[in-house]
């Protein structure tokens, strides 16, 4: 069986080494084929796009939490500090994530506002204070 035999609707193939496994089709807007395979028993198409929707969140909150609250940046060296900051990191983001919830904006919006607001600040400061 090659790829190109793989329908839309989850084939059953059998595996080597890993039995019986559903083959599912997905094709992405701009054309990209991903295939999904679950040993999950008689598994419908609605609910492997659920799982693979769900991965997806938890991947775009791993790369947020560590690209904008700093979860990586911890130079502590014992665990108890450790632990507090991955605690206020994940606090952090969850502050985050409620307040572009509540204003119904993106994380790029959200980040460009603190950007925009510190240079407005620094201009305001040379205004008052020029050298």
């Amino acid at each position: 069986m090659n790829k190109l035999d793989i329908s839309e609707e989850g084939p059953l193939i059998h595996l080597r080494g890993y039995g019986w496994m559903t083959v599912f089709k997905f094709i992405a807007k701009n054309g990209r084929i991903n295939y999904l395979v679950t040993n999950k028993d008689n598994p419908t198409r609605q609910y492997v796009k659920s799982i693979m929707d769900a991965r997806w969140s938890v991947e775009v909150y791993h790369r947020e939490v560590k690209q904008n609250c700093g979860i990586e940046r911890c130079q502590a060296r014992t665990s108890r500090a450790q632990r507090n900051h991955i605690f206020l990191a994940i606090s952090a983001w969850f502050e985050q994530h409620k307040r572009r919830i509540s204003e119904k904006i993106t994380l790029y919006q959200q980040n460009w506002h603190v950007i925009k607001n510190a240079i407005a600040e620094q201009i305001r400061g040379l205004l008052v204070y020029p050298n």
